[in-house]
């Protein structure tokens, strides 16, 4: 049954409308990605759907008693809650019916006096849909799900008891995001969720939402998640909404497909109407008047394709010559680096020439931004230094906007660095940037992180530095404005070295990628200072062969442990943990669980035998039986669990 239905939604804000006609359809399991350009409306799609927001015409249908889910934009705890249980606090309908059924089989293991065969019947019904609406809502194991989703959300287990509401604002995010995802619902609502992850987490939840067995719209800049854990890709865009099958690449080829078909027809059709009209013209009034009316009337009746609508909107980045320097541009000996005396890195050594693109990697606190920043000369070391070769110059990005003035406009923070510019060269410019009209003269305190990110680019380049520093540069950009950066930098003759989270942005750029924070390869866990290391290739590179170390360094480690271990240990080591390590003990157990399933559905459907219902004594056998299974799938979905994580 349908979940949600929108049909010809309309919503306005002022005179901006922003939805003009809007219509889709979501079914129970669909994985939908939700893309626009910035402002096209994608969030007030979602508040639509979630029933923050009203609509100013159309129908907006949840179905009854949908379980939605959505992730707070500034989540509040409430003091003394930790962040386990606000997690598991999204959980309530689970943990209620998981208490509701041990009831119920408690009861029917132990029947009270004068229970006749209906009573039993009763009970063997409401525990079966019980059983039925725990499975939908994520099994028996809540807090092995909680766990599993803190951890891959990228909380560390230190913080789990934690006072939610002492968290930083990341962290806060991070514990929302964690609830919405383990609550079991039926469609859930997510914008933007790798906001606030790093690699390892944005990989995780790619993963996690493609085998999650509810509905989900997403709205996502991440290629590399719309092509991987969606089934369709709708698009917002004039107040309409399109849906193409597949993932994001799929999406972009089926609309450029689409546009050049309605350019196509729409050119046809004004030849046609442009020929019609020039027959008119010529014979009107002529031996052929007839037809001429004829054909005018006809023109008169035809219906008129609209003028397809292509995104115009992407930023049109050409970055000016890189300034010229040496074919060294910077070499770092033995940097360390770190804030308020704490070391985050040290013993960092990395050469950087004329056309390298490094690609800065790790997790969220490793210090990727600091070295960034040291090396870009915006910070100084805490120990090591910097070289900088023969005439480099950086131009430095930074994320958070940080060198504009807020009191001024985009004209003005261009002028500041370019006073000769003229106007018309200067509103050249920025309209490359999307920064056209009036928008040149809105007050920067006004303008979106998208608008801001642009601006900071336009400037950037106008520098012609001889190679780039950038932190996070698609943040807050569009897709279409990441694709055209992505492209605009490929063309760069200078250097680059940027940190990114953006796994297409680093595929596509990178050269060489640098580790910062590196980990214990068995564990995955950080030991002593951390340092950096680097890898030649993109991301995907690094990232299959750092996953093939960690795996070799976990299977050495582990043969170590037991050649370490002495004989006599060995052959006293108990049964249970050797054995989780065999994978046709977990075949086993899967078989035995299924067995176990199949006889607890077959008694279930013997109790609506007239022959059974009717003799109380094998009904209330039947239910003992039923609640010994209920316990025993228990246990072996707990065992089938442990044995899946050891394996």
């Amino acid at each position: 049954m349908t979940l949600v239905v929108l049909h010809d939604v309309h919503k306005h804000f002022a005179a901006h409308e922003v939805l003009r006609g809007a219509s889709l359809q979501i079914d129970p399991g669909e994985k939908l990605g939700l893309v626009g350009p910035n402002g096209a409306g994608k969030t007030t799609l979602l508040r639509l759907i979630e029933g923050q927001d009203t609509s100013d015409g159309g129908e907006v249908a949840l179905r009854r008693g949908c379980r939605l889910g959505s992730v707070a934009q500034r989540p509040e705890f409430p003091p003394g809650t930790s962040v386990r249980a606000w997690v598991e606090g999204g959980l309530s309908e689970l943990l209620d019916a998981l208490a509701a059924h041990h009831r119920v089989s408690e009861a029917l293991a132990h029947p009270a006096a004068g229970d006749d065969a209906a009573a039993q019947a009763r009970l063997l019904a409401e525990q079966a849909e019980l059983g039925q609406l725990i499975e939908v809502l994520g099994g028996w194991h809540f807090a092995h799900r909680v766990a599993q989703v803190l951890a891959g959300v990228g909380l560390p287990d230190e913080l789990w008891e934690r006072d939610a509401s002492t968290l930083s604002g990341g962290e806060k995010s991070r514990v929302a995001l964690a609830r919405a995802l383990a609550g079991g619902h039926e469609l859930l609502l997510l914008d933007e969720p790798t906001n606030h992850l790093d690699l390892a987490g944005i990989e995780w939840i790619e993963s996690y939402l493609r085998e999650l067995k509810g509905a989900v719209l997403v709205v996502s800049h991440d290629r590399r998640l719309l092509d991987r854990a969606v089934d369709s890709i709708v698009e917002l865009e004039h107040g309409k909404l399109n849906r193409y099958p597949g993932g994001y690449t799929k999406y972009v080829a089926l609309r450029e497909e689409r546009w050049l078909a309605e350019q196509r027809a729409y050119d046809e059709q004004q030849e046609f109407i442009r020929k019609e009209q020039e027959f008119i013209r010529r014979n009107m009034g002529s031996q052929r008047t007839a037809e001429a009316r004829g054909r005018r009337t006809r023109l008169e009746r035809l219906e008129r394709l609209p003028a397809p609508q292509h995104d115009v909107r992407a930023p049109n980045l050409k970055l000016p010559p890189a300034g010229a320097g040496g074919e060294l541009v910077l070499e770092a000996d033995a940097v360390a680096g770190g804030y308020d005396g704490s070391r985050l890195f040290e013993g960092v050594s990395l050469r950087v020439d004329k056309g390298d693109r490094v690609g800065i990697v790790g997790r969220n606190g490793a210090g990727k931004s600091t070295l960034l920043r040291i090396l870009a000369g915006r910070d100084a070391p805490l120990a090591g230094k910097v070289r900088l070769g023969h005439k480099a110059v950086c131009g430095y990005y930074d994320q958070e906007s940080a060198g504009l003035l807020e009191s001024g406009t985009p004209m003005t923070e261009l002028r500041r660095d370019h006073p000769l510019m003229t106007d018309l060269a200067a509103r050249s410019w920025l309209g490359r940037f999307l920064f056209r009209g009036d928008a040149v003269e809105r007050p920067i305190a006004a303008l979106s992180g998208g608008e801001r990110a642009r601006l900071c680019l336009a400037k950037l380049v106008l520098a012609k530095p001889t190679w780039l520093a950038l932190d996070e540069p698609t943040n807050h950009l569009d897709l279409p404005g990441r694709t055209a950066l992505e492209e605009a930098l490929s063309e760069f003759e200078g250097a680059l070295v940027f940190v990114s989270h953006d796994r297409a942005f680093l595929d596509g750029l990178a050269t060489h990628i640098v580790e910062v924070g590196v980990d214990d390869a068995a564990t995955g866990r950080a030991v002593g200072t951390r340092g950096a290391r680097s890898f030649p290739g993109n991301y995907s590179a690094w990232r299959e062969r750092a996953v093939q170390e960690r795996s070799e360094a976990q299977a050495a480690r582990r043969e170590a442990r037991r050649d370490a271990a002495p004989t006599a240990a060995r052959v006293a080591e108990p049964a249970t943990p050797r054995k989780s390590r065999n994978p046709r003990l977990l075949a086993k157990l899967e078989a035995r669980i299924i067995a176990l399933e199949d006889e607890r559905q077959r008694l279930h459907d013997d109790c609506a035998k007239e022959e059974i219902y009717r003799d109380p004594a094998r009904l209330k056998e039947i239910g003992r039986r039923i609640a010994a299974l209920e316990t025993e799938l228990i246990a072996a979905y707990a065992e089938w669990e442990d044995f899946a994580e050891r394996m």
